[in-house]
């Protein structure tokens, strides 16, 4: 539908009548103003009088929706009686509120379909934050997010608060609202800059009709708007707020590792640990645990109170998982298939890496009243995109704490995502970057420019990250620093994602963790002599490495074509003049991949594996 948004555009605006019956209804609420003739919905691209040439499914469905079939696109509010130009204004506010994909795009549509009662959540919001309901001037959507959409309320006098709705594919809906309305709350109490709670519902019989959380809008904009244009003073500027910001949440205690929740929102039968007042650690609210079908599983989901506990859970629930659940399958990662020759990958070796694993953990364990095992709270996605400035390059906001959880220090650490260089030479050995252009910066070609520009931009982060990190919280840079504490969060990060036919990425984990045995934390400290009761043959460890640098190798050219195209993961892209230049370059890409192929097999990975072409998304 996104892609058919200026053709409707076009249709109301150039009709004789199309805009009028917008500013100047003459029909019922809920009623059809405009298309109502064969001609006017075949200026849409309507087939009108399809007859058997519309499927089986959607005749099922209109029979089922006897008071109509429409479907909302967007809302615009309009004045009566306004003006050609007032609805055209009103159309083009809605270019921001359509969600672009390359690929999937019905499936993205069908997964984030929400349906709700629009008046309730505007009384609600208005109960909330007491306001009458007529003091409302429109309620309009500001973002799609990975999980939920969020709406934004304003009134007449353009106060404006927010409205985070989660997908029905959201998981678990009423584990992560309330854990975030938790989390939120915690953090305000210790000083973090995040949005104030002003009402939630992490159950959907309310007359909203959808679990629910409504905020504080804060005063900001996300820092990737300017994250890679500003120089590197202010960059450095707001890596030192992001560290100190850091510390006071990374800072507080917590006595067990999970997620927080209001006591209110467990059930009474339902084992937690009290934090303060009516706070709690309760059962981990991350996504991977609930993903398909281990929601079902009966397995220890938190809250643990010691280290052996927590790392070893994501094993055995991954493990009950493959047992019950698991099927040979292929790559989920469609770019890797062809590596693995398209063969459906079976989840036994799987499951013998998860037992293995299970043996090493006792040896791995981490005593109680050491530093690295103090449960420890970190943002689930502390990109760019979650960081709110303001016009002075002041952070004024962290957003998105939903499936936030605790985690001992030393299976949470690490520089962020966004932050971290890992892999370039000289960000390995944490030695301070050059901050200068090279002097024959001016004689390099454009394309040479930005490359020697963003390795700069790449270096001083992580540089800056982790000297700044050593001042303000050491033992979350010791963390860093310390190989055998960094390979305990490796294993334990692959062994909690969800099996999708990877087995490469827990058994190079694995490997590492052999090759460094006995695993002590602490340098200088004597390790008493342990045999490993994980062997791995030398034909696997000299085969391992290669298999896992193969696969990093191909997704770095998917990351790279991804840049190319100016997409992510998902597919998303701006707004439809982005959406046929990226369009435009993926068929570039595709001709290309294509015309090169020297085989069967590199045809068929394009022909029948590209990664941006639709794909069934769960085999």
């Amino acid at each position: 539908m996104p892609n058919k948004w200026s053709k409707v555009k076009d249709a109301v605006l150039k009709h004789a009548n199309g805009y009028k019956k917008l500013v100047r209804p003459s029909v019922a609420l809920h009623k059809t103003a405009f298309p109502k003739t064969a001609t006017d919905l075949e200026s849409l691209g309507v087939q009108v009088n399809a007859g058997d040439k519309i499927p089986t499914s959607w005749k099922q469905w209109r029979q089922k929706h006897e008071k109509g079939t429409h479907g909302i696109v967007a809302t615009i509010k309009v004045p009566d009686g306004g003006t050609k130009e007032d609805v055209q204004a009103a159309l083009d506010a809605v270019d921001s509120e359509i969600d672009y994909q390359v690929f999937n795009e019905d499936l993205r549509r069908a997964e984030r379909r929400i349906q709700f009662d629009i008046d309730a959540l505007a009384r609600a919001a208005c109960h909330s934050v007491g306001r009458h309901v007529n003091g409302v001037a429109s309620i309009t959507k500001l973002a799609e997010g990975g999980f939920n959409r969020v709406l934004q309320i304003t009134f007449n006098d353009g106060y404006a608060i927010l409205a985070r709705l989660p997908y029905k594919t959201t998981v678990p809906k009423h584990y992560a609202v309330a854990s975030e309305a938790a989390t939120l709350a915690v953090l305000l109490a210790h000083g973090v800059p995040v949005p104030k709670v002003l009402a939630y519902s992490p159950d959907q019989t309310n007359p909203v009709g959808t679990e629910y959380i409504l905020l504080e809008r804060l005063e900001g904009t996300p820092l990737s708007d300017r994250w890679f244009t500003m120089d590197t003073k202010t960059r450095v500027k707001i890596i030192r707020q992001i560290v100190d910001v850091e510390r006071r949440f990374m800072s507080i205690h917590f006595p067990a590792s999970g997620s927080l929740y209001h006591r209110r929102d467990l059930d009474s039968s339902q084992h937690v640990i009290p934090v303060l007042d009516d706070i709690v650690v309760g059962p981990t609210a991350q996504h991977e645990w609930w993903y398909q079908e281990r929601a079902s599983l009966e397995v220890d989901r938190g809250p643990w109170n010691v280290f052996s506990a927590c790392f070893e859970a994501p094993a055995k629930r991954e493990l009950e998982f493959c047992k019950r659940f698991g099927k040979p399958r292929p790559h989920v990662e469609r770019y890797l298939r062809e590596i693995h020759q398209f063969q459906n990958l079976s989840p036994i070796p799987y499951q013998h890496l998860l037992t293995n694993y299970l043996k090493l953990a006792p040896y791995l364990d981490i005593p109680s009243d050491h530093r690295m095992s103090r449960p420890t709270l970190r943002h689930p996605d502390f990109s760019p995109n979650n960081i709110l400035v303001n016009t002075s390059n002041d952070v004024v906001g962290i957003i998105d704490w939903q499936h936030a959880v605790i985690l001992p220090l030393c299976l949470c650490a690490g520089i962020p995502d966004h932050f971290q260089n890992w892999g370039d030479p000289l960000s390995e050995t944490l030695s301070k970057p050059e901050v200068k252009l090279p002097e024959n910066f001016d004689q390099l070609s454009h394309e040479e420019q930005e490359t020697v520009q963003e390795t700069m931009r790449r270096r001083i982060v992580h540089f800056y990250y982790a000297a700044l990190t050593m001042k303000s919280l050491p033992d979350h840079f010791d963390a860093i620093r310390t190989e055998n504490c960094m390979l305990r969060a490796k294993l334990f990060h692959h062994a909690q994602a969800p099996w999708e036919g990877d087995s490469v990425s827990l058994k190079y984990a694995m490997s590492q963790v052999l090759k460094n045995w006995p695993m002590s934390l602490d340098e200088g400290a004597q390790t008493r002599s342990v045999e490993c009761p994980v062997h791995f043959s030398e034909e696997e460890m000299q085969k391992c490495p290669e298999e896992h640098r193969q696969e990093q190798e191909k997704l770095q050219e998917l990351g790279e074509m991804r840049d190319l195209i100016g997409t992510d993961a998902l597919g998303w892209v701006a707004d439809e003049d982005e959406l046929e230049r990226c369009r435009a370059v993926i068929q570039s890409i595709k001709d290309g991949l294509m015309e090169h192929s020297s085989n069967e097999m590199e045809k068929t990975s394009v022909l029948f594996h590209f990664p941006f072409d639709d794909h069934e998304e769960n085999s």
